[in-house]
């Protein structure tokens, strides 16, 4: 790969609707140490005055000497609003930090400088505080959990399985190894954010480095895409379209039929756990067996655990009592076994998922 000496770094930023706090992005942005970038924000068909704000910020980063580009499009979702943001980078390095992330002031210079000195990473992420939206100032945790994998340099089936980090902002790529990864720039047009299209054919070629320090503000919106599957349904959609985008990807990689195959089982296998999870969560015994009984088909093991469950999806009172150990159990983890809040166990026992 390319040696880098102070690169023009390209910052795309996908959004829909954002009047509200778009300006959080903008003034961090403008807040950069760093000083050789150009920003592409590109509004994803807003109807709400987006485009007033951010475009009201144009001399603001004409007097940073920050290149400055808005491009309206009509809505198609987030992955399809990065598609267009690429056709417009001219930059060594890449990020896409989306439009209610916020940037801690050195956050694109340090990821630079790891880049500048580790020719063998096309990839550098850092951590993020956890912020709510009515307290930006007071980080209750950090995007990693401090999860042990996190420092993985070969992190492609770490992604796939979704235990990594899939906050927009947390990135910066080498647009070289970018542009050898995804010919043309293409990347599957989803609705759901396109972190899996940018970084998984990045992983399967390329190292990737990790950053303890937290370098951006991740915002918990009730509101954001990421949190609005708030039904079993669109839990379940969200999860169809996930396999949608994660077979494109596969399918892109330039790899052994025999590796894709192998890729695609394991992608099946998380998505079994994810319908016995879901189907466990909301007491959806026909969801559960989906899961249980593609196990199986295929031969997999399956636990005592997921033995109890089924058996509890039968019994109201029993079913009940389980749910209340399992609380019981996770709380007393959280009090005598870990000081930090680790999102991923979090999550996978509130039945959520990270998404990309």
């Amino acid at each position: 790969m390319k040696k880098l000496n102070h690169p023009l770094v390209s910052l795309i930023t996908p959004g829909w609707n954002g009047k509200k706090f778009v300006h959080r992005l903008l003034d961090s942005i403008l807040n950069q140490t760093y000083d050789n970038i150009e920003y592409i924000y590109v509004d994803d068909g807003s109807t709400d005055g987006t485009k007033d704000i951010v475009l009201s910020y144009e001399r603001k980063f004409k007097e940073r000497n920050i290149n400055f580009l808005y491009v309206y499009k009509e809505n198609g979702g987030v992955s399809s609003a990065v598609q267009e943001g690429l056709r417009h980078v001219n930059g060594e390095c890449l990020g896409w930090p989306e439009y209610d992330d916020i940037l801690l002031p050195d956050s694109i210079e340090k990821r630079v400088l790891y880049l500048e000195t580790h020719s063998d990473c096309a990839v550098v992420s850092s951590d993020a505080w956890l912020v709510s939206e009515n307290a930006i100032n007071k980080p209750y945790g950090v995007l990693s959990g401090y999860n042990a994998n996190r420092y993985d340099k070969n992190h492609f089936v770490q992604a796939l399985l979704t235990n990594s980090i899939f906050t927009a902002a947390c990135h910066l790529v080498r647009m070289d190894a970018f542009d050898e990864t995804h010919p043309g720039r293409i990347i599957y047009p989803s609705w759901i954010g396109p972190n899996w299209q940018m970084l998984l054919p990045l992983y399967f070629k390329y190292e990737r480095a990790f950053i303890d320090d937290p370098l951006v503000y991740y915002v918990v919106r009730k509101s954001s895409i990421s949190h609005s599957h708030d039904s079993l349904q669109k839990k379940l959609d969200a999860i169809e379209e996930y396999k949608r985008i994660l077979t494109d990807t596969l399918d892109r990689i330039e790899m052994l039929e025999s590796d894709r195959e192998f890729y695609k089982k394991i992608m099946s296998e998380k998505y079994a756990r994810d319908w016995m999870n879901l189907g466990f969560s909301y007491r959806n015994k026909s969801l559960f067996l989906k899961g249980y009984q593609y196990y199986q088909t295929h031969n997999l093991k399956v636990s005592n655990l997921r033995k109890m469950q089924r058996f509890a999806l039968g019994f109201p009172l029993f079913y009940l009592g389980y749910k209340c150990l399992s609380k019981i159990n996770f709380i007393l983890s959280r009090i005598f076994y870990e000081n930090s809040l680790n999102i991923f166990d979090f999550q996978m026992e509130k039945n959520e998922y990270p998404h990309p």
